[in-house]
């Protein structure tokens, strides 16, 4: 799955952040920042201002090792780890991400 930016952003980090994986984290404002954690492949160079819309990075998604039913493989759900922070403090990401904004 393909993760893009949701409004114009600069990107101020990209790659392995603790225990999350790939991480890139997107400034759209001064003290507002997008954090997507859970990413396989990350995108972009640090600095750069993306458009909206632009992909930011891949989710890592692969088959899990164990069989479910009759033998087959079952894929591994891909999980998408989105926090908002305004400041020091994480706020309610449906302000940015909501589809229905009408």
């Amino acid at each position: 799955m393909l993760v893009t930016t949701p409004v114009p952003a600069t990107l101020r980090y990209r790659g392995p952040l603790l225990d999350y994986g790939l991480v890139s984290i997107l400034e759209p404002e001064p003290d507002l920042l997008f954090v997507f954690a859970g990413l396989g492949t990350v995108f972009g160079e640090v600095g750069e201002v993306l458009p909206e819309g632009a992909p930011v990075g891949l989710m890592g998604g692969s088959e899990a090792l164990s069989p479910s039913g009759e033998g087959a493989l079952s894929q591994r759900s891909e999980t998408l780890y989105m926090e908002v922070r305004e400041g020091s403090r994480t706020v309610d990401p449906l302000t940015w991400f909501a589809t229905d904004k009408g």
